[in-house]
């Protein structure tokens, strides 16, 4: 964020001067509007709809700030639920990896067929490796797709297919946090627009106040025998 937006963000939150517009807007306007330069019942029926639009945009400043706040709040359980997603499909693979494998190696010692089982450990080790290669930047959780699990079902007579079906189920787990865990992100970061938003939230919702209460009191004069004018 740029310095003079964290600097007029600092004005913005500070009550002090949040209120200071407010009382010399409100005087501003008495000044102008009901002494100097008074307006018309019908002109003031007119200004309802700027300070209703100056409450509505600065109702949706703090709809963003709102939005970034709970995105703050969840990130941390966010991304430990996408960390374990991601390690519960990751030892799924280690697991079978070092059991297929062992049991591999036993068979060649013994000098049995284990044709099968030597596939399959190299099925793994190829799906671990690509699981690493997927994961090279640490700072961005990696697309999984059902894919990663292509040509399983070919050893189905090793690994049942209840157990493949666990695989398949820690994958949509995964991508599931994967895609809360990047909406969540996003949430995080504010566009421009919302920036300057969320600076002139209080600003805004101080001069809607200023204009509502001066035409409270234009209106009261309005009214009054004395000052009637015709709208």
């Amino acid at each position: 964020m740029s310095e003079w937006i964290i600097d007029i963000l600092d004005l913005a939150s500070n009550t002090t001067w949040v209120i200071g517009i407010f009382i010399a807007c409100t005087i501003l306007f008495h000044i102008l509007f009901v002494f100097l330069f008074p307006l018309s019942l019908r002109t003031w029926k007119i200004a309802d709809y700027l300070w209703l639009c100056l409450v509505f945009l600065s109702l949706m400043g703090l709809v963003g700030q709102a939005k970034q706040f709970m995105a703050e709040t969840t990130y941390n359980e966010k991304e430990w639920q996408t960390q374990q997603s991601l390690g519960d499909v990751r030892s799924w693979f280690s697991n079978y990896q070092i059991l297929i494998c062992e049991e591999a190696k036993i068979l060649k010692e013994k000098k049995l067929n284990g044709t099968e089982y030597h596939q399959l450990c190299d099925w793994l080790e190829k799906r671990i490796n690509d699981l690493n290669l997927m994961q090279k930047d640490p700072h961005k959780w990696p697309e999984i797709t059902p894919q990663l699990t292509n040509g399983l079902k070919d050893y189905s007579t090793i690994i049942p297919r209840l157990e493949q079906k666990i695989l398949e189920r820690r994958i949509e787990r995964y991508s599931e946090r994967r895609i809360q865990n990047n909406e969540n992100l996003k949430a995080l970061q504010r566009t421009s627009l919302q920036q300057v938003m969320l600076i002139m939230a209080p600003v805004m919702f101080a001069l809607a106040l200023a204009i509502r209460l001066t035409k409270v009191t234009a209106e009261f004069r309005l009214l009054n025998p004395k000052n009637k004018r015709q709208p």
